[in-house]
């Protein structure tokens, strides 16, 4: 063969590599390039502690563990997923966690994944055992449980979720919160209709309560904090009172949110005129007071029959719907001429209705008392 032969076999030859060279190129970028199949169906989300998350294709089975996983997971009508429960779900009863007096038949036949309860560690062999998609899990949990631990643990995926210190209520992060879930549970419609009632109750509170001008000295005692509380118990910006723009007595006394464990001396030094006392609780300052009646009569509110009861909204985290209730009858007490137009019970059950979609009042006045003037209790017969 000549040379020139040659020369036209190898320029072929250079002719096909680089015609194979640009489909290969080209199937590569096409690759790299070309959405697949698949990612239509992959989901991203940030929780709460900033992890990204990368969601099951399909949810349809959950857990929910710790302080207020599981209520934000029945706010959002998405308990037909739970697959299991905390142990102290069922164990505690229903009475007093709003969610659970909704939704406590549900619980009751689920399999336990976890002792539950501040404090204590998840139990994955439990979880595992259940085979759920996503864990939904309280961010104080991680001050003790590594979520890509339990994640490695339990082949499932999990989001952390939080909406503020407990007794208190971070609206932002609640809408965050409920954003998340309602992205991860596929009711995004739900959480915009939750979101949307929340924030057209705040600004009703305080389109009442703005520019009050003289308020009443107010005091809030015995309040739900890990177990029996005295008269003395009190919270720095009550949540309720915060809503309605009223400072409590004790609000001065401290620089830090949360549970305060105060002096009688000090109230007594205060005078509130107006007191609330947080059914939970009710009994032991009935003891107290029967034990000693001149301490309390001390204070002008109590021999003046102005103290009230308030259901308690404080039971494994933050029960919203009960706060934002205390609040109404907080106000008609406190401000009767600008709540003129509120029925307390009515508006409960109202707020109920939207959360849980069931009116609750009633199941919480009969375990508590409900909404009411406490004077003839705390009457001493002969004065």
């Amino acid at each position: 063969m000549n040379r020139r032969g040659v020369t036209k076999v190898q320029a072929g030859i250079l002719i096909i590599l680089i015609v194979v060279a640009i489909i290969v190129s080209s199937a590569m970028v096409m690759r790299y390039y070309t959405p697949q199949k698949t990612t239509p169906h992959e989901r991203y989300i940030v929780d709460i502690v900033g992890r990204n998350v990368t969601l099951p294709k399909s949810v349809s089975r959950i857990v929910a563990i710790g302080p207020g996983a599981l209520r934000l997971v029945c706010y959002l009508n998405a308990t037909d997923m739970l697959v299991g429960v905390e142990e102290g779900e069922t164990g505690w009863g229903s009475t007093g966690r709003d969610y659970a007096m909704a939704y406590g038949k549900t619980f009751a036949g689920l399999p336990v994944i976890g002792p539950g309860g501040p404090g204590k560690p998840p139990a994955p062999e439990l979880i595992l055992a259940v085979k759920p998609d996503l864990i939904i899990m309280s961010r104080t949990y991680c001050d003790f449980y590594d979520p890509n631990r339990l994640q490695a643990e339990t082949n499932a995926t999990v989001i952390v979720v939080d909406y503020g210190p407990a007794g208190q209520l971070d609206v932002k992060g609640l809408e965050k919160a409920l954003n998340i879930l309602g992205e991860a549970l596929n009711r995004k419609q739900r959480a915009e209709q939750l979101i949307s009632f929340i924030r057209s109750i705040y600004s009703d509170l305080n389109q009442r309560t703005k520019n009050l001008g003289s308020m009443p000295k107010v005091y809030v005692g015995a309040i739900s904090y890990k177990g029996s509380q005295p008269f003395t118990t009190t919270q720095v910006q009550f949540l309720p009172l915060t809503l309605l723009n009223t400072p409590s007595i004790a609000d001065k006394y401290s620089n830090r949110t949360g549970v305060l464990l105060w002096d009688f001396e000090a109230i007594i030094k205060e005078q509130p005129d107006i007191i609330f006392i947080d059914e939970s609780n009710l009994a032991t300052v009935k003891q107290d007071f029967d034990k000693d009646p001149n301490k309390y009569l001390q204070l002008n509110a109590f021999r003046e029959g102005k103290i009230y009861g308030i259901l308690p909204y404080n039971y494994y985290h933050t029960n919203i719907a009960v706060a934002l209730a205390d609040a109404y009858y907080m106000g008609k007490v406190l401000y009767p001429e600008r709540f003129s137009d509120v029925d307390p019970e009515a508006k409960a059950n109202e707020i109920f209705n939207v959360f849980l979609g069931k009116p609750l009042y009633q199941e919480y006045a009969k375990a508590y008392g409900g909404f009411r003037c406490l004077s003839e209790m705390f009457r001493v017969p002969g004065r």
